[in-house]
């Protein structure tokens, strides 16, 4: 279906997800800076990233919708902007639960990040302007960004399963089971109103259970914080 046989009220639909991944982001973000405050920067501008990049895409529907008007280029910056901010969260996410977990925070991660990342876009620019492959830059993105997202969501199971946090587990395996569950409907073309309106209602479902883990992450990892410990306490001690 061409986005612009979208209706105007699934267009804004489309920003409820994006709204629930922002919220999710934040508490993911806010988790990562109690736990490990060198590692903030990280989560902070992997969760910008993320968010910009599905901000752009729901914008693109909207505009189409509503005027007709096919900005092509804001709709393939979703995985250039999700793919780095994927690979960023999940370093920072990575260092976070070391850090709880009371082990050592290996130096180098934004090196780590940055060599990752630009492995994928040298792989992206390659396959787009030396061999010429039709939108020979999506694949690398993708990659990069299912990683990220895997990485992501195997951290946080992994954490609350380890942490006796079932319910909260279990949020966190609703949504990397949405995920998989959006695969295959996005391969299907074309796609009728009812399954745009499916596929949106799901990714919705996906972010809201990702919402709710992470501010219950967030929540209970700062009251298992000691009384009065500050974030420049936990930073003094790990130098």
């Amino acid at each position: 279906m061409p986005v612009t046989d979208f209706t105007p009220a699934l267009a804004l639909f489309n920003f409820l997800p994006v709204a629930l991944t922002g919220l999710a982001l934040w508490f993911l973000a806010r988790y990562v800076a109690d736990q490990d405050p060198a590692g903030q920067g990280l989560a902070w501008l992997g969760g910008g990233l993320i968010l910009a990049g599905g901000l752009a895409k729901a914008s693109w529907k909207l505009i189409a919708t509503t005027t007709g008007l096919d900005l092509v280029w804001l709709a393939n910056a979703l995985f250039p902007l999700m793919a780095p901010g994927f690979a960023l969260l999940a370093l920072a996410l990575w260092g976070a639960v070391r850090h709880q977990r009371g082990r050592r925070i290996p130096a180098g991660r934004w090196w780590l990040g940055l060599t990752v990342m630009l492995i994928a876009f040298a792989a992206a620019a390659l396959r787009q302007w030396v061999l010429e492959i039709p939108r020979g830059w999506f694949l690398p993105l993708l990659i990069l960004a299912s990683l990220g997202n895997l990485t992501t969501s195997l951290l946080l199971i992994g954490l609350s399963l380890r942490l006796r946090r079932w319910g909260q587990a279990v949020l966190f395996t609703v949504n990397l089971l949405m995920i998989f569950a959006l695969q295959p409907i996005a391969m299907i073309t074309p796609k009728s109103l009812a399954l745009h309106w499916t596929e949106q209602s799901l990714t919705a479902l996906g972010m809201a259970a990702l919402a709710l883990a992470a501010y219950r992450l967030w929540r209970q990892a700062g009251s298992d914080r000691p009384p009065g410990l500050t974030d420049r306490d936990i930073s003094a001690a790990d130098t």
